[in-house]
Formats: C-alpha cells, sequence, structure tokens
C-alpha cells in the first residue's frame, strides 16, 4: 500500500478497499452456528432464513452475525411447531 498523502488528518492511499466497517456490539449478536442450535437448524438454514429475510444479521468479514432479538422473534412465532412444518415462519399475509 503507497500513502499518497503524508498529513495525519487526511490520509489517502493508492488502493481500492474500502473504509472498515465499525463493528457491531457483539452482545446483541450471535454466530450462525450458535443461532443454528438455539432454533434446531443447521448453520446452512440460518444463511437460508437470513437470505429469505427472516432473521436480521449483519455481514462481518465473510460470516454473518445474527441478532438475538431476531432469534427470539422467531422462536416465538414458531413456537409449537415442527420443524418440518410448512407453514413455519410464515406470517398469515404470505
Amino acid at each position: 500500500m503507497m500513502r499518497l498523502s503524508t498529513s495525519t488528518s487526511t490520509r489517502k492511499f493508492a488502493c481500492a478497499i474500502p473504509a472498515l466497517k465499525i463493528m457491531p456490539d457483539l452482545a446483541e449478536y450471535m454466530t450462525t452456528k450458535e443461532a443454528a442450535q438455539e432454533l434446531g437448524y443447521t448453520a446452512r438454514g440460518i444463511h437460508m432464513l437470513i437470505k429469505k429475510d427472516k432473521l436480521e444479521a449483519v455481514s462481518v468479514g465473510r460470516m454473518y452475525l445474527v441478532s438475538k432479538k431476531s432469534v427470539k422473534t422467531y422462536l416465538e412465532k414458531t413456537q409449537g411447531m415442527s420443524k418440518n412444518d410448512p407453514t413455519r415462519g410464515k406470517t398469515p399475509e404470505e
């Protein structure tokens, strides 16, 4: 990485890497593996729920951190349903 400017207030670099995102508060998030254990799914199943917007998550590098609040909400919504129930996680409008 080659520095283009020596000013400490505005440093510019000759690379195409965007500025790093600020890390979320980890107390509010869990890994996909932890979410899978909590919900009774596999980690891949959690990825699918994230893609379908059933769970809220943030991408950190190559992994997702799942919101504990969204896991709790999903558990409450699907309480008493079988893991294989086709209506699990669907809202009445769907």
